[in-house]
Formats: C-alpha cells, sequence, structure tokens
C-alpha cells in the first residue's frame, strides 16, 4: 500500500509544493542512496538528471516549516526524514512523467496558469491572483518561475495519471466482503480507495522495475 506524505502533520507544505497525489511508493527504501557522481544534480532517472537546486529549494524550505512547527527545534532525524521525503517525492514525479509521454497525457499553458493562479499563496486580500505574491514567493523559495512552473506542470501531469490508473481499480463482491472483514467498521468508500492505493502500487512498482535510477546527492547537504 502507498502511504501518502499528507499522513504525516510536518508535511504540510511538502503537500502543497510537491503537489496535491504526490505520494511515497512501497520499494522507494534505502537502495536510493549511493555514490555521488554529478554535483549539480541529486538524481538520474532513465538519463535525466533532476537538479541539486529544484531540491534544495524544496529542502531549505521545509526545514524552516519544521523549525517553525517545534518551536526552532530541529533534529537530525526531523532533517533526514524530510530530506528523503522530498528526494522521493522528485524521484517518484520524474519516474511518472516520464510514463505521461506513453499515455498521451499533456499539462497545457491554460491548465498550468489556471492551477498557479489559484494558490493560496499567490492571491491578494480580494482573492486575486497577484504576480507581486507570486515572485515574492518564488525569491523566497530561490526559484525561478521557469523552474517552477515546470515543476509543476510535471506534477500536474503526474496526478492526471495516477487519477487515470487509480480509476482503473474494480472491487468484487467477494473482494468486498473479504475486505469489510478484515477491517470491520470501515466504510465501503475507504475499502474502495485501499483497492485503488493497491492498483496504483503495483502499476508503478512495475515501472519503477524497469527504471534506471541513480541517486547521486548523498552528503550534499
Amino acid at each position: 500500500m502507498m502511504t501518502f506524505l499528507r499522513k504525516h502533520k510536518i508535511k504540510i507544505f511538502l503537500i502543497t509544493i510537491l503537489g496535491f497525489l504526490a505520494g511515497t511508493f512501497v520499494g522507494f527504501g534505502s537502495y536510493l542512496f549511493g555514490e555521488k557522481t554529478y554535483y549539480d544534480t541529486v538524481a538520474v532517472v532513465n538519463g535525466h538528471k533532476i537538479p541539486y537546486q529544484t531540491y534544495y529549494a524544496l529542502y531549505n524550505n521545509a526545514l524552516n516549516m519544521v523549525r517553525q512547527a517545534n518551536n526552532g527545534n530541529l533534529t537530525e532525524e526531523m532533517s533526514k526524514r524530510v530530506q528523503n521525503d522530498i528526494l522521493k517525492s522528485l524521484v517518484q514525479d520524474e519516474i511518472i512523467w516520464q510514463q505521461t509521454k506513453n499515455y498521451g497525457i499533456i499539462v497545457s499553458d491554460e491548465e498550468l496558469a489556471r492551477d498557479i493562479q489559484s494558490y493560496p499563496y499567490f492571491l491578494n486580500d480580494k482573492g486575486q491572483f497577484d504576480s507581486r505574491y507570486y515572485f515574492d514567493f518564488l525569491n523566497n523559495m530561490r526559484m525561478s518561475p521557469k523552474d517552477f512552473e515546470s515543476l509543476r506542470r510535471k506534477q500536474l501531469a503526474s496526478t492526471k495519471l495516477q487519477i487515470f490508473i487509480a480509476s482503473s481499480a474494480r472491487i468484487t463482491d467477494s473482494e468486498l466482503k473479504a475486505l469489510r472483514k478484515l477491517y470491520p467498521g470501515t466504510e465501503d468508500n475507504a475499502l474502495l480507495q485501499m483497492k485503488m492505493n493497491e492498483v496504483l502500487n503495483n502499476w508503478f512498482e512495475n515501472v519503477r522495475q524497469t527504471t534506471n535510477l541513480k541517486i547521486t546527492m548523498e552528503g550534499k547537504n
């Protein structure tokens, strides 16, 4: 089963920035970390490099959020957890993004613009998009508009594909009965969600098995 980042209280910021369905799939473990071979890269997925600059912008801001949530306290364990979650999310997004091309999934400029203009961070007191807030936010994130918009385009396409794959889940009457026995008191909709998660996770695991992945960031923070 999948463990979504949104399950953890300190991940609220990551959910907003890394995508609404950005999750950590089973199989993302210690194998992620390997020898550092690129100075400007945290990972290489099927030959495509994930920039260290993108990772660090997210990592640094997430640490600030963790500090605020813990009255300025930040343990090494917290730091490692944030580091691992962001790295896994970026790798996951890239893997799924590459798969979106096989399914013909695209994100138009109009869709991307609507997504960005709907961010609460970028709205003024009247609920309207304000470019000043947008650029202030990116300045604080230390990200360029191009990098941020590229990241969001990938995440939106990945979300579309995840929804498409998960929607193919079907649960038979016998499966539903078995799940009701295993999880008494759980609503049928929640049981169906569990089945969808299983389908999505199995799909991702199959894709991951054929992915050429190299993590190159160890020791960079």
